[in-house]
């Protein structure tokens, strides 16, 4: 039986690198060209637990000057709700920025990302857990990394990405390194 077991594994196995293969075929050498070189997408990102939940939404539009060489605008919208014991607080975040990114080698890219985002940080008392004080800021993120792309049609992908912010401070709300998954079309 782990013979039987092996041998459909082994076919499992070369069933997907080939129908994979095939997929990406048309991709190895070259960029897919969309007809028009508009590219929508964006990521998005949901965390629950028995402390809050948090809840992103980062839709982006981008252009492709080139085959390989993309520019673009994404907008962040980003729900965060905090609960334990008496200490209760909710906060939306929101901003936007622009990126470029530039496909290296069959579906590896480098990313440069400038955001600005409106940041409420809250403030409360350790021994009371009251609530002190609310402070919205504007935060500056400069974004440096890469990623993957895998393309699933002519107009279709998703990617992954990790990206090191150089401004990181302790008013910053995201720790590097930063992992974006995403998803993308062209139209």
């Amino acid at each position: 039986m782990t013979k039987n077991i092996k041998v459909i594994f082994v076919l499992l196995a070369l069933a997907s690198f080939s129908s994979t293969s095939n997929a990406q075929q048309n991709f190895l050498g070259e960029q897919p060209q969309f007809e028009n070189r508009w590219v929508f997408g964006g990521d998005f990102g949901l965390g629950f637990s028995n402390y809050g939940s948090n809840i992103l939404i980062s839709p982006q539009v981008g252009y492709r000057i080139t085959p390989a060489w993309e520019l673009g605008s994404r907008l962040t919208y980003n729900y965060y709700s905090y609960s334990q014991g008496s200490l209760k607080f909710s906060t939306n975040n929101y901003g936007g920025g622009f990126y470029t990114s530039y496909e290296i080698f069959r579906g590896l890219f480098a990313h440069l990302e400038n955001e600005i985002l409106s940041y409420e940080q809250v403030y409360y008392n350790a021994n009371t857990f009251e609530i002190t004080k609310r402070e919205r800021k504007i935060i500056h993120s400069i974004f440096i990394g890469g990623g993957y792309r895998q393309y699933f049609s002519g107009r279709a992908f998703a990617s992954i990405m990790i990206l090191y912010n150089l401004n990181e401070t302790l008013d910053t709300p995201y720790s590097n390194p930063l992992f974006r998954i995403g998803f993308g079309f062209g139209l």
